[in-house]
């Protein structure tokens, strides 16, 4: 009852017959569940700028938020939360924008199923799941939307509306959905600066799926992935059958050859002429130019990792570089890193954990890998980011 008190003292929950386009809510709210932890990530609302509140239940949201349910307060502009359901098997989720004044704050109560609210269930422990809204209740934001691929005879037509026609964007095709920022390492660019529609040409017999990513984005490591918004969540295929018919088209003429003209004036086996002892000495004695080999950059360090710490989640990553980073055994450090960032762990460790992890990376050859690591290290660091950027770029095309 004290935290109610508390609650109805600072905070004034507006679940009003509202319309729900008028009322602030977060969008693109989505759940990752591994094991015992369930990952929460959504699209803060543009219009109310303060922390949202999540609240969990046992039992679906429906009307208004039960007045027992204490919420965890998450500031603005982080857009996820890491969950621990202590063993519950079906766990519901309402994500509730806030907005700040000089005096009070406001807590927007309104419940949009599949838009600010999302269920999971947590029985397959060992699995991991990854549960997205569905695409005809999401909300149009700024930028790419309403993306559409259909297949046009031998080809698939993409369509898609920008907010920011002048904006260059990149195409995407990958055989596997794209969901999250991770998805494009198994896609290949079909071509920058394209407009709506454009046609793609490719093999027949396999599912596509594509995306539409603005080219800045890309570049400054903020790209976001919605799928049925930027990223559809159909496959195309280009069915096989569009090959048979190729089959009935009227068989060519024969081609007349020059040989079959002249075969009086052409001898089957040309006098073959040897070449000269100077000429052959000389080829014995040329010697093709080799390419120099590429100079890999320095290995990086933070200066707070190279000193012992009193304990924590720093000294697991500082036994970490000890034992395998300063020996340059990339192998074990990468596969020590993956496992140490398989874990929640604080903004600034995390960060630090992933420029070693880019740096592994880049040392075993994984280009493309390293690359998004920088790319997401770039926002915090953009001097030293855009260095290993260039080195990792410059490696792509050796």
């Amino acid at each position: 009852m004290y935290f109610l008190a508390i609650i109805a003292l600072f905070f004034s929950i507006n679940i009003g017959a509202q319309d729900r386009n008028a009322v602030p809510h977060v969008t693109d709210i989505s759940v990752e569940s591994r094991n015992n932890l369930i990952r929460l990530t959504w699209v803060d609302s543009p219009q109310a700028r303060g922390p949202v509140f999540i609240f969990r239940a046992a039992r679906p949201f429906i009307g208004s938020i039960p007045a027992n349910i204490r919420p965890v307060e998450v500031r603005y502009g982080q857009q996820y939360y890491i969950d621990d359901t202590d063993d519950m098997e079906n766990v519901f989720y309402f994500i509730a924008a806030s907005d700040t004044n000089d005096t009070a704050r406001s807590i927007y109560g309104l419940i949009i199923p599949h838009v600010n609210s999302i269920s999971v269930n947590t029985t397959h422990s060992g699995e991991q799941q990854v549960i997205t809204q569905p695409p005809a209740v999401r909300e149009s934001i700024p930028g790419i939307s309403n993306i559409w691929a259909v297949q046009d005879g031998e080809r698939v037509v993409i369509t898609y509306d920008s907010s920011v026609p002048r904006r260059s964007v990149i195409l995407y095709r990958s055989m596997h959905p794209v969901r999250q920022p991770q998805d494009l390492l198994n896609a290949v660019v079909v071509q920058s600066g394209i407009a709506s529609p454009f046609i793609d040409v490719t093999v027949h017999g396999i599912t596509w799926y594509y995306a539409v990513i603005y080219e800045d984005e890309i570049s400054s490591g903020s790209m976001g992935i919605r799928p049925g918004v930027n990223a559809t969540v159909s496959p195309v295929t280009i069915s096989s059958q569009q090959t048979g018919e190729r089959s009935l088209r009227p068989i060519p003429l024969p081609i007349l050859t020059l040989r079959s003209a002249i075969t009086e004036w052409i001898p089957e086996s040309p006098e073959q002429v040897p070449l000269s002892i100077e000429s052959v000495n000389m080829l014995r004695h040329t010697q093709m130019p080799q390419k120099m080999p590429m100079i890999l950059k320095t290995p990086r360090f933070f200066s707070v990792d190279l000193e012992a710490p009193a304990g924590g989640e720093e000294s697991a990553l500082f036994q970490i570089i000890m034992e395998y980073f300063v020996h340059f055994d990339w192998e074990n450090a990468q596969i020590s890193l993956q496992h140490y960032l398989s874990l929640p762990r604080s903004k600034d460790v995390e960060i630090r954990a992933r420029f070693y992890l880019g740096q592994t990376l880049y040392y075993t050859e994984k280009y493309r890998e390293a690359l998004m690591e920088f790319l997401t290290f770039r926002t915090h660091y953009p001097a030293e980011a855009n260095n290993w950027i260039e080195a990792v770029l410059s490696a792509m095309v050796y």
